[in-house]
Order: C-alpha cells, then structure tokens, then sequence
C-alpha cells in the first residue's frame, strides 16, 4: 500500500508540471500527515527552491465557526489566506488535496460558511486573480482519510485507496502520469471534434424531467483536463466542458446525484432558468444551502460551465457517490453555477462577460446526468447533432 501511496504522490506533482517551477504550495488537511511525509518526500526529488504547506485543522475550523460570530471570524488569522498571495507572487505550483470529513458542518448556518467563504477568498484576490485566469499550475486532488472511508461511505480506508488508485489509474506496472497523458490526448480529439461543429445551443432530455436548452457563445471552445499551462488540473479526469453564455439558458434541469457542498448535503433538486437566471427552485434536503450559493452574488444565479460525462465512465462504474464533488462530477454529466473558465474562449482579454462568460465569486458543479440523458446540438448552420444518447458520447 505504502508504494501505491509513494506513486500516487509522484504522479500528483508531476500531473502539476512541479518540474518547471521552484516553489511550490501544498493545501491539505492537517490529520493527512503520513501522506504530507510522503509527499514531501518526493518533492526532494525537483530541484525547488522552497515548499510550503498550508495545513487546515478542520475540526478547529468547525469550532471556531461554532462560537464566534462573523465580525471576530473575520478577525482570526485562521481565515486569513493572504499567504496565497505571496506564493502566487512567486509563481508557485498550488496542490489543492481533499479529503471529506462527512457531516462536519451540519451544525453549522450554512449563511455564515458562505459569508466566512466570501471572506477568505477576499484575502487572496491577487492569487484568485491569477488562478482564475489561468496563470498558476495548480491541481485538485483526493486523499483518503478513516472518516471519509467509514463514516461517509462504510468502507474500510484500504478499500477507498483502492477504489482512488484504480480511477487515477495508478497500479504496480504503469507510468500512470504517461497513462493519463495518454488518456487526455484522446480527450483533446474530441474536444477537436466539438469545436469544429461550432454549436449554438445544446438541448438537454431525460426521463426526470430534464429539458433545458444551453446557448453557447460565440468564440466558445470545448476543454479537457489540461491547465493553460500544461497541467492537468483534477485528478482524476474524465470530463470534457466549456463555458456556456451565461444570459441565455432556458428550460428546467434535475440533479441526479447528491451534491454536498461545503460538507453539506443538497438532494434531490431542480432549477428552473429563464434568461440565464434561476428564477425557481427546490431540494428535498438543503435547500436553505443551495439558497446560499444562488444568491451568494449578483451572478452567482447563472451557469459557468457544461460539462460532458458519459455515463459508463470509470468513476461511475464504481458504483460508489463519494460525496466529493472531484470524484461526483467526474462520474457524470454536470452544470456549475457561479464563474466561468476564460480558458473556454478563441479569443479573450480580462472583460470575459462581454464574449459571454459568466464572473462570479463562486463555482458549484452539480450532476445532471444519467442512463436516459440526451443531449441534441445546434450548429450555427442549423444542423442538429446528437452528442450524448443514453447517458453516453456518441460523439
């Protein structure tokens, strides 16, 4: 196990492009300490000038959120990310490891997270205006942990490592960052493919209810799993996805998988757009949450990305909803409220709005799709496509 682990890591920093940078930031969980270990054990072997880890005491995060009230949370160095800034400065890689602690935050008004959220983001805005413009090398990832494995989904911690080494494609015989290179090669064929139908709109069916018509722009283009600079930015990958024009959605959509967000559960909900915007919605469980993230801002209503997951994708042939949204959204079709990806345009400069790419201080992806999912295209000659049929690309 422990050399599954070590390989595990290795392709982390390679997947990042660390080879090319002299500093790197890691943010991971304080209770990972035998993974930070072997992470920075690996990292000895790039020739980087300094490697800093920041590491988050959750648990702590939930006390102090439990007592104090916004204006002294606002004060605490803990929400504090200023240290983004500098590392950005420094054009650092960012690793981003996650690793769920089930029902932590349930106690907690999901008003004050978003607003303790808005807050830390507020501290790092020269790292936010980087990252979200695609000029950092920074990778999404998951580590197991023992409440993530038995408490979150009863399984033992092996059995997640597993089940993480499998859809990673790590295992005792690859190269797996070689494999993944591979994999999105293929990736990027398709996304080829897409790009020269030049798609106004997509038309989304299934058996729910589902029947929602996405307007694209016009300089709009499809991405895989590679940053602007090389990396490849969530591990694992299986999407292929752009930015749609954020005022012109219309129709209604159905999730079809939980979304938990920020270790809260949302169930079982719709939206209903009209002009790009959320005008209705519902969740069986949550919906105070998913309140929040539909009015977190002024644009906070409308859609950053689609995304395309066929169905029999390996994360989903796990049968397992991990209650992450890396590893969900990987395992299906999917929509994001909040920002867009500048990245998802021919031809941009800072004013992505006005190509029609949404700006928002929030990105949520939630699962739409499913075994009846349908998705038609429209070319701008008129010409109708089936991209997605049954769950799955046929294209």
């Amino acid at each position: 196990m422990e050399k599954m682990i070590k390989k595990y890591a290795k392709l982390l920093l390679e997947a990042l492009r660390v080879r090319d940078k002299k500093y790197l930031f890691i943010q991971l969980p304080s209770f990972l300490e035998s993974f930070k270990t072997i992470l920075l054990d690996e990292a000895k072997s790039y020739d980087l000038d300094d490697v800093y880890v920041y590491e988050v005491d959750v648990f702590k995060k939930h006390e102090l959120l439990s007592y104090l009230d916004q204006e002294n949370i606002n004060k605490h160095p803990m929400f504090d990310g200023s240290i983004f800034n500098k590392y950005a400065k420094l054009d650092a890689a960012f690793l981003f490891i996650q690793s769920m602690v089930p029902n932590l935050m349930d106690d907690i008004e999901p008003a004050k997270i978003q607003a303790t959220t808005k807050h830390f983001r507020s501290t790092q805005k020269y790292f936010r205006d980087l990252y979200e413009a695609g000029k950092l090398n920074w990778c999404i990832a998951g580590v197991p942990n023992e409440y993530w494995a038995s408490k979150g989904l009863n399984i033992s911690l092996e059995e997640l490592w597993n089940i993480m080494f499998k859809v990673c494609l790590v295992d005792d015989d690859n190269d797996p960052y070689a494999c993944w290179n591979k994999k999105l090669e293929q990736m990027e064929k398709r996304c080829q493919v897409l790009n020269d139908y030049h798609f106004k709109y997509l038309n989304y069916t299934n058996d729910l209810g589902t029947d929602l018509t996405i307007y694209l722009p016009d300089k709009h283009v499809w991405c895989s799993g590679y940053g602007l600079n090389g990396e490849i930015c969530n591990l694992p990958t299986e999407e292929i996805f752009t930015s749609p024009d954020y005022a012109k959605t219309k129709g209604i959509v159905y999730s079809t998988k939980p979304l938990f967000y920020n270790n809260i559960l949302i169930e079982n909900f719709y939206l209903k757009f009209v002009d790009g915007k959320v005008v209705d919605y519902k969740a069986e469980s949550g919906e105070d949450v998913l309140k929040t993230i539909i009015e977190s801002d002024d644009n906070s209503a409308f859609l950053g990305e689609c995304a395309l997951v066929s169905y029999d994708s390996p994360i989903n042939e796990t049968g397992v909803i991990f209650k992450e949204t890396l590893y969900d959204e990987n395992a299906s079709c999917h929509l994001a409220l909040g920002r867009g990806f500048c990245e998802c345009l021919s031809d941009v400069d800072d004013d992505i709005m006005k190509f029609g790419v949404n700006v928002s201080d929030v990105h949520v992806d939630f699962m739409i799709g499913d075994a009846s999912l349908k998705i038609t295209g429209v070319t701008d000659k008129d010409e109708e496509v089936i991209i997605m049929e049954n769950g799955n690309l046929v294209i």
